[in-house]
């Protein structure tokens, strides 16, 4: 007798009631020996598949607490800048980073890490660099003992030095996020904030030249306002004469025009325009978010709340937009 390999424990047990019954109807009957030999086979298979189930159940249980048990003893330790750690590999935002040694891996700050033998930018090896002597300095910048790096990349010599807001120099030129900055003079370069550098002779923006600056005169406001003797600058980009306020939240005016970011806005009264926060500004007759004009609002009674909310006598707004109630 075999049993198929598709029949379940429940239909196999079925087909042993089965016999059983025929056994049964034949109790006044003399057993034949065919009969005989058809009981002893099927206790015999009973007995095998049972205990082969068993073995199987208890395997299984087996691998599943091993794999519990495993899982549990193993400990994941997060180093920063998605760099984590177990006791046998370092991993890089989830994934495993090879060649890199647990047990001397750690963090330098700025998408750099290290162990012994290799240095590491954002999950992928610096090929240049020397993980012995390699440091981070700041700003996407690290060195060793004879280079300098910005975003995993060699760009200089290890005199390079870091002055803010991406851009650094050596002895000969100035850099923007490892760029060289054609015609910028290193000995004078400085920066002076909002992503505005310059030097004796000229203005940048981001390591672009801003060409209608002066250089002699301009200096940083705030918010990405800059000015000369002559006109201000919104990111680089000239928008008005020199009288130009940044009053906060991207917003400016001068004597006579408002402003948001770089763009005049029609129809808002310069005198009497005040910036709420949050994005909201408003003049004695219209309310403003982001520079568009809000059309429901009342500017007499709007009052800015906090996480982009405002309101008036009548309406509730987010964002710019009514609240339906």
């Amino acid at each position: 007798m075999q049993i198929p390999c598709n029949e379940g424990r429940s239909s196999f047990r079925l087909r042993q009631l089965n016999l059983l019954q025929d056994l049964y109807s034949n109790k006044n009957k003399t057993i034949n020996v065919n009969t005989m030999k058809k009981l002893i086979a099927l206790l015999i298979l009973t007995l095998l598949y049972t205990h082969s189930a068993d073995l199987s159940a208890i395997e299984h249980h087996s691998q599943e607490s091993a794999k519990v048990k495993i899982s549990c003893q193993r400990k994941i330790t997060s180093l920063g800048g998605g760099y984590s750690k177990d006791d046998f590999s370092v991993y890089f935002r989830g994934e495993k980073l090879r060649g890199a040694s647990a047990s001397s891996f750690k963090y330098l700050g700025g998408g750099y890490g290290k162990d012994n033998w290799k240095v590491f930018y954002r999950g992928i090896v610096v090929e240049e660099a020397s993980a012995s002597s390699f440091e981070y300095s700041e700003s996407g910048y690290g060195k060793d003992s004879w280079k300098t790096f910005v975003g995993g990349k060699a760009v200089a010599n290890q005199n390079l030095q870091s002055i803010g807001g991406d851009y650094s120099k050596d002895d000969f030129a100035v850099y923007f996020r490892g760029e060289k900055l054609r015609d910028a003079s290193a000995s004078s370069f400085k920066y002076l904030g909002g992503g505005y550098g310059k030097d004796n002779w000229k203005v940048f923006y981001r390591g672009m030249v801003v060409e209608e600056a002066s250089a002699s005169s301009f200096e940083y406001s705030e918010s990405g306002y800059g000015k000369d003797n002559w006109k201000s600058f919104f990111r680089g980009k000239a928008v008005a004469n020199q009288n130009l306020q940044s009053i906060g939240g991207g917003y400016s005016k001068d004597n006579f025009s408002v402003y948001f970011r770089d763009q005049k806005i029609e129809d808002a009264s310069a005198s009497s325009f005040k910036y709420l926060g949050g994005g909201y500004g408003k003049d004695n007759w219209k309310v403003f978010y982001q520079g568009m004009v809000v059309k429901e609002a009342s500017a007499s009674s709007f009052e800015y709340s906090e996480d982009g909310y405002g309101k008036d006598n009548w309406n509730v707004f987010y964002r710019g937009r009514v609240v339906e109630r």
